[in-house]
């Protein structure tokens, strides 16, 4: 629910999107972790929701909160390094690149 209302908002509440990204990174985290699912379902869950995610990111203050927090996963072997990469390369910052 919480990546189709992201996903689906209409006009921009920097409360409402804060609050949104943080659950998707949160959702991220706790599919990562959970031992009950399989491979399949947390690269699915992670495709997903950092590609939701990166779409999102729009200024500098985003790539540091959430890229630091995906690299994280990272550093903690919960996603490879071509994750990491999916992630970079969907963050919605071709401007600055």
């Amino acid at each position: 629910m919480e990546l189709e209302e992201l996903d689906n908002a209409s006009e921009y509440n920097e409360g409402k999107y804060l609050t949104l990204q943080d659950s998707l990174i949160s959702i991220v985290q706790q599919t990562l972790t959970d031992s009950t699912l399989s491979q399949a379902d947390k690269k699915n869950v992670y495709s997903e929701a950092s590609s939701l995610l990166g779409s999102y990111i729009g200024c500098v203050e985003d790539v540091e909160r959430y890229f630091l927090q995906i690299e994280a996963l990272y550093s903690k072997g919960l996603i490879t390094a071509e994750q990491l990469d999916f992630f970079d390369s969907n963050m919605n910052i071709g401007r600055w690149r």
